[in-house]
């Protein structure tokens, strides 16, 4: 249908993609735009008008997949309805491919929650082998690629244009992952410790923070108060390298502060709750369980292993390309 004219007279395939953060950095790809045209499905969904619930919604989109017949649809999860029809329909039309690409660290490089670990997609895309080897695990029986790809937007930098900073200055930036009350307890108490200790303590609190409601509609993830908040992007904030010391959890901020080389801690209390423990506390210390002990800024500064946190980005992290033949997908034309 259309990918096929479009092949026909532009030499082009046609990939559907959800625009998000870890997708744009492959769309944008000047060697893939050379041979792909991507089309946000998005805004296919986005006109069809009928609600999400409605199944006559997915019907249509199944009717435009039908029409476009794309080589790749490319989204950033497998997790809801729309992601289950891409599978089925690429099922149908094995000269397609739904891909997923990997857009978060889990909780701290291990994959908890059930729904996660089992693909419901074609292709795989994930931050480097530590992954590929979890999932190869959950999913030995599936027919599935996945593939040792990199962070996306990693893959756009060249990571010998940012430096640690030498200085031990007095602010501090904390990137925390969503928080309950209490995880938000223990955070507090943080920021009372190293207040007391003289460092100026910076927030970039998680999207869902003072938002996202529980099913009695009331605040899932308690708004912060009684601290100072910014509100540029992570990633700016982390690439001007001006804190002195970044403080985070098991979110992937951890990884992002690392990778532009920003000297982190890392201080979770929930780690090794149940039997759960993360990959981060493999390489770094936890000062949850530390910090209420801290009498100096030298004792804080003492606690930071560069060593460490970039021993941990190696195990996480592939520095890979975003060019898609590179990773054998024009094998599947």
């Amino acid at each position: 249908m259309i990918n096929a004219l479009s092949k026909k007279f532009t030499h082009k395939d046609v990939i559907l993609y959800n625009k998000h953060r870890q997708t744009l950095p492959i769309a944008n790809n000047s060697i893939n735009i050379k041979k792909y045209w991507f089309i946000n499905i998005d805004l296919l969904w986005r006109y069809i008008p009928f609600k999400t619930s409605d199944k006559k919604k997915h019907q249509i989109m199944n009717v435009f997949l039908n029409v476009i017949r794309p080589k790749y649809i490319l989204s950033m999860n497998w997790l809801t309805k729309r992601e289950s029809l891409y599978k089925v329909w690429t099922k149908k039309n094995p000269n397609s491919k739904f891909i997923v690409i990997q857009h978060g660290s889990y909780v701290g490089g291990i994959v908890n929650d059930i729904p996660h670990r089992y693909t419901k997609c074609d292709v795989f895309l994930t931050w480097g082998k530590f992954f590929v080897n979890q999932f190869n695990n959950y999913n030995h029986l599936k027919k599935v690629q996945i593939v040792n790809f990199g962070n996306s937007i990693y893959n756009e930098l060249d990571r010998n244009n940012f430096a640690y900073n030498e200085n031990k200055g007095s602010t501090i930036l904390l990137l925390p992952t969503a928080l309950n009350s209490k995880s938000l307890t223990h955070f507090y108490d943080l920021v009372f410790v190293l207040k007391n200790l003289d460092f100026e303590i910076f927030v970039k609190p998680h999207s869902k923070q003072g938002v996202e409601l529980d099913a009695d509609k009331t605040l899932k993830f308690p708004a912060m108060t009684g601290v100072n908040l910014v509100s540029d992007t992570i990633y700016n904030l982390l690439q001007q390298n001006t804190f002195s010391v970044v403080i985070s959890d098991h979110s992937s901020s951890l990884l992002d502060a690392i990778f532009y080389k920003n000297k982190v801690l890392y201080f979770d209390p929930n780690n090794n709750i149940n039997g759960h423990k993360t990959n981060y506390s493999n390489f770094m210390t936890n000062i949850f369980y530390l910090y209420k002990n801290l009498n100096s800024k030298d004792q804080v500064y003492k606690l930071i292993s560069i060593e460490n946190q970039e021993e941990l980005l190696e195990n996480m992290i592939h520095l890979g390309s975003n060019v898609l033949e590179k990773h054998l997908l024009s094998e599947q034309k």
